[in-house]
């Protein structure tokens, strides 16, 4: 079974370095605690640096045990964009090349997404075409750069970059709003990020972003957050407010079908409904590997939908495959 993850997290050696020497100034650390290394990035919990997290056989036997065959390798919140400039340039070529090594090791069962410096928006569109050019299959942003939304003006060199290459656009929530009260109970990832994604899509979708691009692709994690519950309210809106109407020239569900969204929404309800909105063909399969908050079974999830043969297919990996131009080359090595 070709079963293609677009959602796991990974942070190579030279990246993990580079926060051992240079992060502290900014706030960032590698620590040992009980026999285990910690990293703390600013604005998110420490993660432990278990062997999924750093190392490419441990990643490989998950997958396995998963029974996944192919993954995309990303960074995590809160990316670089806690860092100066400068630095944030230093991490994310350290991590997309981290990558790119992985990707040229293992070429049918690893391919990188870019991460990019985006709190300086030149940076971040030479490392985008140094990363691409390179042979990622994409870009992975925040919702939120700065406390700037990506639609805002100064990212629209961003969109216009990406959709000129066809570069495939994956987009994390990064907590911004409600801070102050989401700081208990896991709320910033369980209730933050949902609305997070739901946020960014809407503005992409309200300030023209995908007027203007209309050949963008988009996926959005956690099967879009709450946006798919959204789409019958905002279409409500789009009949009875004249600003809404005046934003776009269709109904907000008409620019929610032209997104991509992953599976990692914990629940099969709520992965019919996404479904049901946008169809299989928008839907690629996401694990959040190895995050506490993963998905425990992302194909028995996909498999109780009881999809006919070509829908099951397109979940699993022939979305993801036409999505991030991958086709598999039979070039990997063993170890």
């Amino acid at each position: 079974m070709d079963a293609v993850d677009v959602h796991s997290h990974f942070f190579p050696d030279e990246f993990v370095r580079l926060i051992r020497s240079h992060g502290a100034p900014a706030g960032a650390s590698v620590d040992r605690r009980d026999g285990v290394e910690w990293l703390t990035l600013p604005g998110h919990p420490p993660v432990p640096l278990t062997p999924q997290f750093t190392t490419v056989a441990s990643r490989r036997a998950r997958l396995q045990e998963l029974g996944i065959a192919a993954q995309a390798l990303s960074l995590s919140p809160p990316m670089v964009h806690w860092a100066p400039a400068e630095l944030g340039v230093q991490l994310a070529r350290a991590f997309n090349d981290g990558i790119l090594e992985i990707q040229a090791s293992f070429p049918d069962q690893f391919v990188g997404l870019a991460t990019l410096p985006l709190q300086d928006i030149d940076a971040a569109l030479r490392e985008m075409d140094r990363a691409v050019d390179l042979g990622m299959r994409g870009i992975y942003v925040a919702t939120a750069v700065g406390g700037r939304y990506l639609d805002a003006p100064q990212f629209a060199p961003l969109w216009e970059a990406a959709a000129s290459r066809s570069t495939p656009v994956f987009i994390h929530p990064q907590n911004h709003i409600g801070r102050e009260v989401m700081d208990r109970w896991h709320l910033f990832n369980t209730v933050g990020f949902p609305v997070e994604t739901a946020v960014l899509a809407t503005r992409l979708i309200f300030s023209g972003t995908l007027d203007r691009h209309p050949s963008l692709r988009i996926v959005l994690a956690h099967g879009g957050g709450v946006l798919p519950v959204l789409a019958g309210r905002l279409d409500h809106a789009y009949r009875q407010r004249a600003e809404v109407r005046d934003a776009i020239a269709a109904p907000p569900s008409t620019y929610i079908k032209r997104f991509y969204f992953d599976t990692v929404t914990h629940h099969d309800l709520a992965l019919r409904l996404l479904l049901d909105l946008v169809g299989p063909q928008q839907i690629v399969l996401g694990t959040d590997t190895p995050y506490d908050m993963a998905d425990p079974e992302p194909l028995a999830r996909i498999r109780r939908l009881g999809l006919a043969p070509p829908a099951a297919a397109a979940l699993l990996g022939e979305s993801a495959r036409k999505l991030l131009h991958w086709e598999v080359t039979h070039a990997t090595r063993e170890g």
